[in-house]
C-alpha cells in the first residue's frame, strides 16, 4: 500500500491512500496535534464524502484500536531497509534530561539531527509529538535517525 505525504504549509501534513477496498482515505494531522479524517468517493476522488475531526486524545485511541502497537514490527523492517537508519525507545528518567520540559525546550532535532517520532504514557501512544509536549517520568520515548544521532538525542532526553 502506497501513502502520499503533501505537506500543508502553516496547517500540517495530509496523508492519503487507497484501502484494499477500494475507499480513499485522507488524514491531516495538524500542527495543533489534531487529525482530520476524510473519506473520499470512489467513483470522484477529489468529492469528499465525510470527515471526522479527532483531538490528539482520540487519535491515539483510534490508533490502539487499529493495532498502533504493531508499530515495533514495522520500524524493525524499515531499519532492515533503510541503510544507517536507527532506532532507539529511551525511558524517562524521574529526574534529570528532559523529564518535566518540552520537546521543544531540548531542540532535539536541531543539536542531534535524530527526531522524536512517538511517545508511550502508561497505556497511550502519542504519534509526532509537537514542540510543546511535555516529557514525564516514566515515559517511554522513540527515537529515530542515524545512529550516532539517536545516541546523542537518547543523551539529552535522559540526562
Amino acid at each position: 500500500m502506497e501513502i502520499f505525504e503533501t505537506p500543508l504549509p502553516g496547517v500540517g501534513t495530509r496523508y492519503e491512500f487507497t484501502a484494499e477496498a477500494g475507499d480513499h482515505v485522507g488524514v491531516v494531522v495538524r500542527r495543533d496535534g489534531r487529525r482530520d479524517i476524510a473519506l473520499y468517493d470512489r467513483e470522484d476522488p477529489d468529492a469528499c464524502r465525510g470527515t471526522i475531526e479527532l483531538t490528539e486524545g482520540d487519535a491515539s485511541k483510534v490508533a490502539e484500536l487499529l493495532g498502533g502497537t504493531n508499530i515495533t514490527t514495522r520500524l524493525d523492517e524499515l531499519t532492515h531497509t533503510v541503510e544507517g537508519l536507527a532506532i532507539e525507545w529511551a525511558t524517562m528518567p524521574e529526574s534529570g534530561g528532559l523529564t518535566g520540559r518540552t520537546l521543544g525546550e531540548g531542540r532535539i532535532r536541531t543539536q542531534t539531527g535524530a527526531s522524536v517520532v512517538a511517545v508511550i504514557r502508561k497505556e497511550a501512544g502519542i504519534p509526532g509529538p509537537m514542540p510543546d509536549f511535555v516529557f514525564k517520568a516514566g515515559d517511554t520515548v522513540l527515537v529515530m535517525g542515524a545512529a550516532d544521532a539517536v545516541h546523542r538525542a537518547t543523551r539529552v532526553l535522559t540526562g
